[in-house]
């Protein structure tokens, strides 16, 4: 869910910004009305961008008034569906998605009532692009936008879902009927947020940017005038000025002041700029060593402790060279594998796993209506398979070990310590070659299965019922269990059935075990395991392969 209300207020203002002279119930009016005319010049869908700030907020408000007064008027069409989407991570605040949960509950009740044609959805990442399997799983380490790199973290747990949801509700809809997206950016916002706009070429009419047909009701307005619709919204027919789909906005402002620690419209006497609160995932590291806002909300919400806490043992990793896994199983051309940091190393995944499953556990204990999970048990095998690919772990089946460990025996597991490693360069690659020329012929843990029909998707999926039949009946056997490989955990869980894989991934994962387990049994792997870049020598590290 993009639920980061943050205004990027540090930005300065754009000199060039001036707002609109009009009264503001003129301005709503005008919105309102120009929605409408988008809706009935031509069959059209509106998709609410709604991420639970209170811009979004008021483009909802706006948007679902026009619906419903067309749907009074007679005019809107009953076959063309609407949407409202909301991201969610995975690893949303809890606040926050506590917030959005109501409000997306409260514009489903609304659309019912007024007989709207529209859909309120979450878009949510793949099981294998989510935080649980791609970072615990030990294929990527949280993303740092804020030394420069590249925040796939946006792209893969919120763009990309709500592209995905996108296509999926355009191809619903009738033939000719066109998709527009309505977004709650303002040029007030920032300078970067106003050259971002100006590039798109915002405006309150309808917009084509990179294929997309896109609409800013309230690009011109400030953030005065979004507080006050908010403040003064009466619900939708009850003859107010500014309309809403809810009883009241308020709950709004409520969270802005939970993220602040103050009033979010006055500020702090001057000394910063008002409604400047960051709200976004728990374990984002964007904010730095320190994210004021969840410390803020922690105050008044308990569940907030161990995340936060948390969130700070994964910031403390940043520079630790230590607690990388710098043995890569990917084979390249040639038969060579990459020796260069890149996910955490399997000691550091099996703690972070251990106390995920115990914050889990105790806020369980903590509530009857717990205000998270973690790690669900289809995640739970999702990291295992990945675990196992990849030769992070020295047992088999440990994160369903941990798992038993956590809910079947009640151990808890406190958060590490955090990491007082100083940084150090843990970059750089050099490749070690293995003699690939056999490794086609070579018996692995998936063929050593010939004749054993595996079950194929389109990409990575885990049966979240069988999972958790596996977990609840086979756990504690499992749990036991060290006379295998880590590797032939793979294997295992494609004969149950529980995880399935494309068909066009089978020679690739064939291939990477190949190496995990060649790689095991010269001791290489230990180093995955333990973290820390290997000390070897080019002309030490060749191995041949079995036939």
């Amino acid at each position: 869910m993009n639920l980061a209300i943050n205004l990027d207020t540090d930005t300065a203002i754009p000199a060039t910004f001036e707002p609109t002279s009009a009264p503001l119930p003129e301005r709503v009016r005008q919105a309102i009305d120009l929605l409408k005319a988008i809706v009935t010049d031509q069959p059209t869908s509106l998709v609410i961008a709604y991420s639970g700030g209170k811009d979004s907020t008021v483009v909802a408000s706006i948007a679902l008034a026009a619906l419903a007064e067309l749907t009074q008027e007679g005019r809107l069409p009953a076959d063309i569906e609407h949407l409202a989407v909301s991201s969610n991570t995975g690893i949303e605040n809890p606040v926050i998605e506590r917030h959005v949960v109501r409000h997306l509950k409260a514009m489903r009740a609304f659309v019912a009532e007024a007989g709207v044609p529209l859909k309120a959805k979450w878009a949510m990442p793949s099981l294998a692009e989510s935080w649980q399997v791609s970072v615990l799983g030990g294929r990527r380490q949280m993303a740092w936008p804020s030394e420069g790199q590249s925040q796939y973290c946006s792209v893969d747990w919120k763009i990309k879902p709500i592209d995905t949801l996108k296509r999926q509700h355009a191809k619903s809809l009738p033939k000719g009927v066109r998709q527009i997206t309505l977004l709650g950016s303002r040029f007030e916002e920032s300078a970067r947020r106003a050259a971002n706009m100006e590039d798109q070429g915002a405006s309150t009419e309808v917009v084509e940017h990179q294929g997309r047909l896109l609409t800013y009701p309230i690009a011109c307005w400030t953030t005065n005038d979004v507080w006050d619709f908010i403040l003064f919204s009466q619900p939708f027919g009850k003859g107010g000025t500014f309309p809403s789909y809810t009883d009241s906005l308020a709950d709004v402002l409520e969270v802005y002041n939970s993220a602040n620690g103050e009033c979010s419209i006055v500020g702090d006497s001057g000394k910063r700029t008002p409604c400047g609160a960051r709200t976004g995932c728990w374990a984002c590291p964007y904010a730095g060593r320190s994210d004021e806002s969840l410390s803020n909300m922690a105050k008044d919400n308990p569940e907030m402790g161990p995340l936060l806490a948390l969130r700070q043992y994964i910031v403390s990793l940043r520079h630790d060279a230590s607690a990388r896994n710098f043995v890569g199983t990917d084979i390249k051309d040639g038969g060579a594998i990459n020796i260069s940091a890149a996910g955490y190393s399997g000691r550091v995944l099996l703690d972070l796993l251990r106390a995920c499953l115990t914050i889990d556990a105790e806020e369980m204990e903590r509530s009857d209506e717990p205000a998270f999970q973690i790690i669900t048990p289809q995640e739970l095998v999702a990291i295992e398979w990945s675990w196992a690919v990849r030769g992070l772990q020295v047992r088999p089946w440990e994160a369903t070990r941990a798992w038993v460990e956590v809910y079947h025996q009640g151990k808890r597991f406190p958060i590490p310590s955090a990491s007082t490693n100083q940084p150090v360069q843990a970059g750089g690659q050099a490749l070690h070659p293995l003699a690939g020329e056999t490794m086609g012929s070579t018996t692995t843990p998936l063929m050593a299965a010939a004749g054993v029909t595996f079950a194929a998707s389109a990409r990575l999926e885990v049966d979240p019922e069988g999972a958790m039949e596996m977990l609840s009946i086979e756990g504690d056997w499992l749990a036991m269990e060290n006379t295998k490989t880590p590797e032939s955990v793979a294997n295992s869980l494609l004969i149950r059935g529980v995880v399935s894989i494309p068909a066009s991934r089978r020679s690739e994962i064939d291939r990477r075990l190949t190496a995990v387990a060649r790689l095991r049994e010269e001791g290489v792997m230990s180093w995955a395991f333990s973290g820390g870049r290997p000390t070897l020598e080019s002309d030490d590290f060749k191995l041949e392969m079995a036939s």
